[in-house]
């Protein structure tokens, strides 16, 4: 290994999860495809807007840019609101931001919005899914290490060493050495 950390974008939309090493390019658009319009990262969701903002690299640095979308983007639980005279606003992103595509003024996650979340952490992006339908528990582990939630908010990420789980209500994704099991 060099050293040099790897840039992901997660993308959880409609129940399945995707995963895009963002070194591949220095821009990528997002965005609901249609006609001539073919995003590199396309959202199916209808709150979706067809230009939805990009992913650009700056110099060595990730940034967000929203493209003025008509349902907007949350980052970190705060919506992106443009610049000076509506101008695009870069923000800067780090590992963990969490983006959401879709929901208006507030955090909002169903299944008309786009979860995404940016890591420069080793994935394993071979994903499993879990059942946690029910569970008003959730136990996540990694063979030494036990993290506990009681009824945890839809879209909590848990980072254990070697691994990531993010939750969403009924589903569970898993990746890497952690396991999850639950109380009802």
């Amino acid at each position: 290994m060099n050293g040099r950390k790897s840039n992901y974008l997660i993308v959880i939309e409609n129940g399945q999860i995707r995963t895009y090493l963002l070194d591949d390019k220095l821009q990528w658009d997002i965005g609901r495809p249609s006609g001539e319009n073919k995003p590199d990262i396309r959202l199916y969701s209808a709150t979706v807007s067809r230009n939805h903002g990009s992913f650009r690299n700056m110099d060595g640095i990730w940034f967000y840019i929203d493209g003025n979308s008509k349902n907007g983007t949350i980052y970190n639980k705060k919506k992106i609101k443009a610049g000076f005279n509506g101008r695009a606003k870069p923000v800067m992103l780090s590992d963990g931001d969490i983006l959401i595509f879709g929901g208006g003024e507030e955090e909002v996650i169903n299944s008309a919005t786009v979860w995404t979340m940016f890591s420069n952490s080793e994935l394993d992006t071979m994903w499993r899914v879990e059942d946690t339908k029910g569970y008003d528990e959730l136990i996540f582990y990694n063979g030494y290490k036990e993290i506990r939630y009681h009824n945890p908010d839809k879209g909590i990420v848990i980072s254990m060493e070697n691994g990531i789980a993010i939750y969403m209500g009924d589903i569970t994704y898993l990746s890497g050495n952690v396991e999850i099991s639950g109380k009802v």
